[in-house]
């Protein structure tokens, strides 16, 4: 075989996963045809939340005299925001290709397809030729791509999808954001900073279906009071051109309505990459959710290893990286797992979202008799000398046995807090664990500490809280 490890996709995903196999002393091929780093860096995390880090300090901005500090003549310069995110992603993407090669790695820049089970036929980028490769083992890593809608004049100029959201040049006086996930609320938070008039609507019966429901009902308060309009249980039916961008219709369950809006936004999820890889001719198992793995991520062809977005699973860079040293590793001849029990989620609103192990609701579904504490950020010190007190730290627990079901977190830095949840399910540990550690002071980390106290306790700074049992 020429290579060891063939990897297809340098995204989070596959330029991690072709570093794990040269580490272990692979020859390593990895093959991307657009940009390195994937869709995380180029059109996803990376550039969404430079955008949101430029809309943070504009807010802090607007606050001035909140902190006793006096600014005159504040505004913004949208196209010097754009610049900015563009040298960071092209910062970082350098710096992945600097990765790559001081491992070793051979980089083919093309679309690949899989003719045989250790064989890659690869289209050249801008050559016009086609090469074949072979490998011992390969790994798929082609990531995904935003979903479409089958609504009428879909196709209109001023209905696009995130990747054209981060290309514009000037925010839009208005905006209708379809679907309410992960995206369409992360969008919606930096375009109302920059003064986008913004309207959401969501077809299902809550926004953030996936999130506890106490953190969905906070933040919907706080997104009222930024005034956004958000429509639940409401779908699009059609959109038509206008003087002034696009017409939609929207059936809210009870009634028509149409907003003319300057841009549409479909946010409605995103699906794998699967067309054009040669599965169905390399007898490689999969659906429309994706390809099927095991947990070691092989494939139902030995061999033949699939990691990230393209499995269908979940949906994040930092799984796509966990997974891609797991496929890795096994196809270096060691024994690795993926475990999906402990897999923190954010969502970079302002305040953030953070999400870790099973929702109050998932865990009563699941038999089990819980314990649930909440602490409010107002009644934490540092949370209110920053002047972020919106939000709160929730523990789920197991009521027998005080083991953390799940954390969930809506405030300053809960992408940051979540981590003593991931850590704490991971490790089979206790509320009482978190609890009876020394936090430091002041720090938002005692917010999780006073939640953790609250599941066999009292919450000291706090007025009592009846228990859940």
């Amino acid at each position: 075989m020429n290579y060891d490890v063939a990897v297809i996709g340098g995204g989070p995903g596959g330029y991690v996963a072709a570093i794990r196999a040269a580490q272990l002393g692979g020859k390593v091929l990895l093959i991307e045809k657009e940009a390195m780093g994937g869709v995380c860096l180029n059109r996803g995390c990376i550039p969404t939340k430079t955008l949101l880090k430029s809309a943070e300090k504009w807010e802090d901005l607007k606050r001035s005299p909140e902190f006793g500090l006096k600014a005159e003549g504040i505004g913004f310069d949208f196209g010097a925001i754009l610049a900015r995110k563009n040298a960071v992603v092209a910062q970082l993407r350098g710096g992945i290709e600097q990765l790559v090669k001081s491992n070793g790695i051979d980089v083919v820049r093309g679309a690949a397809v899989l003719t045989g089970p250790n064989r890659l036929e690869v289209d050249i980028r801008g050559s016009g030729k086609k090469e074949t490769f072979e490998a011992r083992k390969i790994i798929i890593a082609t990531g995904s791509v935003p979903s479409s809608i089958p609504v009428p004049g879909r196709d209109l100029p001023g209905v696009i999808t995130s990747d054209e959201l981060l290309e514009l040049d000037q925010v839009p006086r208005s905006m209708l954001v379809i679907g309410a996930g992960v995206v369409g609320i992360e969008f919606t938070a930096i375009m109302r900073s920059f003064g986008c008039e913004v309207t959401i609507v969501e077809m299902l019966p809550s926004i953030l279906p996936s999130v506890d429901s106490d953190l969905v009902k906070r933040l919907g308060l706080i997104l009222r009071k930024l005034g956004i309009k958000t429509l639940v249980g409401a779908r699009v039916t059609a959109f038509a051109a206008a003087e002034d961008g696009v017409a939609v219709t929207v059936d809210t369950g009870k009634d028509i309505q149409e907003f003319h809006i300057e841009k549409v936004l479909i946010a409605t999820g995103r699906r794998p990459v699967l067309e054009g890889l040669g599965l169905e001719a390399a007898g490689i198992a999969h659906d429309r959710s994706g390809i099927v793995v095991n947990e070691r991520m092989e494939t139902s062809i030995a061999g033949i290893y699939a990691i990230g977005d393209v499995t269908g699973r979940s949906m994040l860079a930092h799984v796509a990286s966990t997974a891609g040293m797991v496929a890795a590793e096994n196809a270096m001849g060691l024994s690795s797992l993926m475990e999906y029990n402990a897999v923190p989620a954010c969502i970079f609103t302002t305040p953030e979202i953070a999400t870790v192990g099973l929702t109050e609701q998932e865990a009563l579904d699941g038999g089990y008799a819980v314990k649930v504490s909440k602490f409010n950020f107002a009644a934490n010190g540092k949370a209110v000398s920053m002047g972020e007190s919106d939000g709160l730290v929730k523990i789920v627990a197991d009521a027998n046995s005080g083991k953390v079901l799940g954390m969930h977190i809506l405030g300053p830095h809960a992408s940051d807090l979540i981590m003593e949840g991931a850590l704490a399910i991971r490790n089979n540990l206790t509320a009482r664990d978190i609890a009876h550690t020394i936090h430091p002071h002041p720090t938002l980390a005692e917010t999780v500490m006073e939640s953790a106290h609250g599941i066999d306790g009292d919450i000291i700074h706090q007025i009592k809280q009846k228990k859940r049992v």
